[in-house]
């Protein structure tokens, strides 16, 4: 499988579990998250505010948060993610 397409899997997965609000079934997501990592070999590293997307020490993708300008508090709210392919 192209590493876009594996990209694109583990972000739909990743969107999926910050979807899900049962607890049961966002325990399994997990389980399936981890075992779809250690078979096509991920890693993830925390950059930031970003989370960097490695598959067998190459960057395929990055999951970017978004958030609010400050407020009058001086407070950001959070709104989502962004989530980027990187091409090679």
């Amino acid at each position: 499988m192209e590493t876009d397409k594996i990209c694109k899997q583990y972000f739909d997965m990743h969107k999926a579990l910050l979807k899900e609000n049962q607890f049961n079934r966002k325990v399994e997501l997990n389980v399936k998250i981890s075992n779809f990592k250690k078979f096509y070999n991920i890693n993830l590293s925390d950059k930031d505010l970003d989370i960097e997307v490695f598959m067998k020490d190459k960057m395929i993708g990055i999951i970017h948060s978004i958030h609010a300008k400050k407020d009058k508090n001086l407070e950001c709210r959070f709104l989502g993610y962004k989530y980027e392919i990187i091409k090679h």
